[in-house]
């Protein structure tokens, strides 16, 4: 029974890293598209200067994706541009020296395979770095993951809540049949509650008597 329900959470954070490395994929794609025309735009202008805040760019699109994904799925994590940079930064670093260093230097043997194999290997390396950015993503977003924030109240600290008292109203002067006091609460159909024992009395069951 342990062993199953450890399969099963075993599984469902594999699907999750899966997952995140999935949408992380796709976010960054659609931010690429944008990214690659403000990048050329950025290297006409501005030359190195261009280059760099194009690649700075890059990091926070990357940063803020991560964020988005991370959020989504495992924790909140802190919002603003220097983290964004920074997680962007480290994962940019991650990928380039986990995922592409590693086909560099196979680059002969990978292009010798044919149709089938290349199309083969692209599923093959798809699923393997889904798996390899969700766990980074999570991994670097926990860096930043946001604190959630909860009272921390000793019993000594506590305090009770006042006890609502009503008014007497109690004009006849009558008395609580079970504890004979005069601070009851008496309605025009005489039924009554008495403040002192914390019990209603039936019109028919207290005893009245008037000072």
């Amino acid at each position: 029974m342990g062993g199953t329900v450890e399969a099963k959470k075993w599984l469902r954070e594999a699907a999750k890293y899966l997952l995140h490395g999935t949408l992380f994929a796709i976010v960054t794609d659609v931010f690429a598209i944008f990214w690659a025309f403000i990048f050329l735009f950025l290297a006409i202008i501005g030359s190195l200067l261009g280059i760099i805040l194009g690649f700075v760019l890059l990091f926070v699109f990357m940063g803020f994706a991560n964020s988005i994904v991370t959020g989504l799925l495992w924790f909140p994590v802190r919002k603003g541009f220097w983290i964004y940079l920074a997680q962007g930064f480290l994962l940019g670093i991650a990928i380039v020296v986990i995922e592409l260093l590693p086909l560099l230097l196979f680059v002969s043997e990978l292009t010798a395979l044919d149709l089938t194999g290349r199309i083969l290997l692209q599923i093959v390396l798809f699923i393997l770095y889904a798996f390899i950015d969700g766990y980074l993503g999570k991994a670097i977003g926990g860096i930043w993951k946001e604190a959630r924030v909860r009272a921390a109240l000793g019993v000594s600290r506590l305090r009770p809540v006042p006890e609502f008292v009503p008014e007497t109203k109690n004009p006849d002067g009558l008395r609580c049949p079970r504890c004979n006091g005069v601070r009851l609460v008496v309605e025009t159909d005489r039924s009554a509650y008495c403040i002192d024992c914390r019990r209603g009395i039936h019109p028919s069951t207290w005893r009245a008597t008037t000072s």
